[in-house]
């Protein structure tokens, strides 16, 4: 009919989004979005899992909203670096923990600071990672081993732009912050 003839064509997948569905992650493809002030962002996607090599899943709790270049890097970190450090804790991870993904808010959540990288779908906040075991490993957690603790801060600074934790400025005490924010060299 004539109301189909209106509508627009569907967008292609992106690069990133035909690099990673179904190989490295379960995503569903967001439409993109603008949000109040600066919020908003393009080739946005909810991961869902992270699909490991032996294609097992594993699941990002609650699903978190981000552009698909981050939730690459971020089911790239889980399938090379995370999992390999959890085998040191002698199991797998079965769940991420998603404590903060998009969120159009200002840095920290402080009234008129710089737009933060959750409000760009470029940032996500992990409490820890769920174990097979049953067991959850809390990154930020002084009681875990710690090898376990810098092999994860290691990898982490080695895939992400900005990682926040403990002792960086307050806010992150009880997780750690990744993002893929494009520096300006200063």
């Amino acid at each position: 009919g004539p109301a189909a003839e209106a509508a627009p064509a569907k967008d292609e997948p992106s690069a990133c989004r035909r690099r990673i569905a179904d190989q490295i992650a379960v995503i569903e493809p967001l439409p993109m979005f603008g949000g109040p002030g600066d919020c908003g962002a393009t080739d946005v996607v909810k991961l869902e899992a992270i699909i490991q090599r032996d294609k097992s899943r594993i699941a990002v709790s609650p699903p978190a909203t981000l552009r698909c270049t981050m939730a690459e890097a971020l089911a790239t970190w889980v399938r090379e670096d995370l999992t390999a450090a959890t085998a040191s804790l002698g199991s797998a991870p079965r769940a991420l923990d998603n404590y903060a993904s998009y969120d159009c808010r200002g840095r920290n959540r402080l009234a008129g600071a710089r737009i933060s990288e959750h409000g760009l779908a470029n940032a996500i906040d992990i409490r820890g990672v769920n174990l097979q075991n049953g067991k959850f490993a809390e990154f930020t957690d002084r009681r875990l081993d710690r090898g376990f603790r810098e092999t994860i801060r290691k990898s982490v600074c080695a895939r992400f732009m900005t990682v926040l934790g403990p002792g960086s400025d307050g806010h992150h005490e009880t997780h750690i912050h990744l993002d893929l924010a494009e520096r300006r060299n200063a």
